[in-house]
């Protein structure tokens, strides 16, 4: 959507996980009204204007309670996830694309993402769902070790 079909995703897609910043202000349950956010955005990528987003959309998602809190500065194993994670909820992650689009590159993404995520009312243990769990597929590329 901002570089192009030759040049859609970065060298580091396949490598890196991918995470925004926390934002646990803006974070409202299923059914809260959102309002249309505004900011800058530019029609010929140089010059900006101040103007209510045109291009609102979500991504649905996976929220993560975490129950057991980790010591600062220690990451937690992968074998260990299971032992903090509380349990999982649905997540729309909203998106105001075309001022996204402008303050992207190269410190962004900022308000265009941080105006609102909403979760659903409920949440899923991992109890509940680990009769459903399936094996993964292979990774390609293959994961660093401390992934």
């Amino acid at each position: 959507m901002f570089r192009g079909v030759d040049n859609a995703l970065q060298p580091n897609w396949l490598h890196v996980p991918v995470g925004y910043h926390g934002r646990a202000s803006s974070i409202v349950g299923d059914e809260t009204e959102i309002r249309r956010p505004k900011g800058q955005k530019s029609a010929d990528g140089k010059t900006p204007f101040w103007s209510a987003c045109a291009l609102l959309d979500f991504e649905l998602e996976m929220g993560t309670f975490i129950g057991v809190p980790n010591d600062l500065g220690r990451p937690i194993k992968i074998d260990e996830a299971r032992d903090h994670i509380f349990g999982h909820c649905l997540l729309n992650d909203w998106s105001a694309r075309d001022i996204q689009k402008w303050e992207y590159v190269p410190l962004g993404p900022f308000l265009g993402k941080n105006f609102a995520s909403t979760i659903s009312h409920w949440i899923i243990t991992p109890e509940a769902l680990a009769p459903f769990k399936t094996p993964l597929p292979v990774q390609e590329p293959t994961l660093l070790p401390y992934l």
